[in-house]
């Protein structure tokens, strides 16, 4: 192809006037595409595939190579990357055009360039026998790579073939060394058929040993946990007893405490008593030594009155005087000897409470003594007789001294009523008198 066909072609079409036709209807055309504003009919053009750019130039330089001009413009115009096709092929020079020669080959770069894209490597047998087959003869590309890969295929037939036979080869000797092996194996198997059979027996005779240990296991665990169980149980009892003891205990020492309180205020107010009619005996012994000055003074009176005779009617009235003073004096004598016998008794209830404030003091300290055996010993579940024995003699000690207290109460509040009536006779006695 001479490089003067395009130009010319084009000066005859302008002369013609096609090309300004052809100027005129697209300019039409995009006004009317541009006044009808429909994007959406454009369509994207997508980028193609580099395999697909190599096979459309194997087949540019396919009718490049066999000169069909018009097929190939009409085939470069709808592809848009073979536009400078024939610019990127080196021409001929014109000593060979005369010859007839139509060697337009592509570069080297290219040729790898396809081979690489098509999944054949240049560097190998197979690209190099292609590439050598191109350079060397007139045929294109395309020609050159599809002559190639029949041949390629009719000697990977044959390796194939060969390598089958040895393969088959190789599998027979594989399967009568594996037939050996077989055997061996089998043997092998039964011997490990028969060692895993002793193996078992073994495992199920421990298994059954281990099952009946097992048992015997768990019952001994269960009749542990109950042991640990009323163990629990006991302990919680012993601790529960051993608050019990210890409020008892304390209860026991309040109460002591409380009654060794009560005993000494009654044994205060007891001295007190004793005291007081210690003063009244006091007080009535000096009442009796003036009724005896008395007395004299009256018999001093009897005397002189006897000397006169004109005092009779005196003497009369001092005898009625004499009589009421000796009734007088008889009944304060009585009522001193119930003071004393009262205070003698008062004395001794003191003396039997001392008494039993030691007993009592001594039952405390056993009953101390007794729960520290208790807290030392091992726990009991019986209680000990000799602590109810214990709880009810307090309690008869505790009845009988509320008894005696209030006998002793009523004692006094007599004896204050009688000297109160003893003060009473004298300040009326004295008033006779004078």
């Amino acid at each position: 192809m001479n490089s003067d066909y395009y130009p010319t072609i084009y000066t005859w079409f302008e002369k013609c006037g096609i090309v300004s036709n052809i100027r005129t209807h697209l300019r039409q055309n995009l006004v009317n595409a541009l006044k009808c504003k429909d994007l959406r009919l454009c369509k994207n053009i997508e980028a193609r595939s580099a395999k697909q750019y190599i096979y459309d130039m194997l087949i540019a330089e396919y009718l490049f190579s066999h000169n069909y001009s018009f097929t190939l413009s009409i085939f470069a115009s709808e592809v848009p990357l073979l536009v400078n096709f024939c610019n990127n092929v080196p021409q001929c020079s014109s000593d060979e055009s005369d010859r007839g020669g139509s060697r337009h080959k592509l570069q080297s770069d290219y040729i790898a360039h396809t081979l690489e894209t098509l999944g054949i490597d240049p560097n190998r047998s197979e690209g190099q026998y292609i590439i050598s087959n191109y350079m060397n003869s007139e045929t294109p590309l395309l020609l050159s790579i599809l002559s190639s890969i029949a041949s390629l295929v009719a000697e990977t037939q044959s390796s194939t073939r060969r390598t089958m036979y040895d393969r088959k080869t190789q599998a027979n000797l594989a399967l009568e060394v594996n037939f050996v092996q077989a055997t061996k194996i089998e043997a092998i198997k039964k011997r490990i058929m028969q060692q895993k059979q002793l193996y078992d027996d073994e495992l199920k005779t421990k298994e059954s040993k281990l099952k009946q240990q097992a048992t015997v296991i768990k019952h001994q665990l269960n009749s542990l946990n109950a042991k640990m169980k009323e163990a629990q149980n006991l302990m919680q009892s012993l601790t529960l007893k051993e608050k019990q003891l210890k409020e008892e205990k304390n209860s026991n020492a309040q109460c002591v405490l409380q009654k060794e309180i009560e005993l000494s205020m009654k044994q205060n107010f007891l001295t007190q008593e004793a005291n007081r009619l210690q003063r009244e005996r006091d007080s009535y012994r000096k009442f009796e030594s003036g009724l005896k000055k008395l007395q004299r003074e009256l018999i001093k009176m009897q005397k002189e009155m006897s000397q006169s005779t004109s005092n009779q009617y005196v003497q009369n009235n001092l005898k009625d005087i004499y009589v009421q003073t000796d009734s007088q004096s008889r009944t304060i004598m009585d009522e001193c000897r119930t003071l004393q016998r009262e205070k003698l008794e008062l004395t001794n209830l003191v003396e039997m409470q001392r008494s039993r404030i030691e007993q009592i003091t001594q039952r405390s300290v056993q009953l101390s003594h007794q729960l520290e055996e208790v807290h030392l010993q091992p726990f009991k579940m019986s209680v000990p007789v000799t602590r109810i024995v214990s709880t009810n003699a307090i309690v008869s000690e505790s009845s009988s001294t509320e008894d005696i207290l209030q006998d002793a109460k009523t004692r006094l509040k007599r004896l204050e009523e009688e000297s109160s009536k003893a003060d009473q006779y004298f300040c009326t006695f004295i008033n006779t008198s004078s």
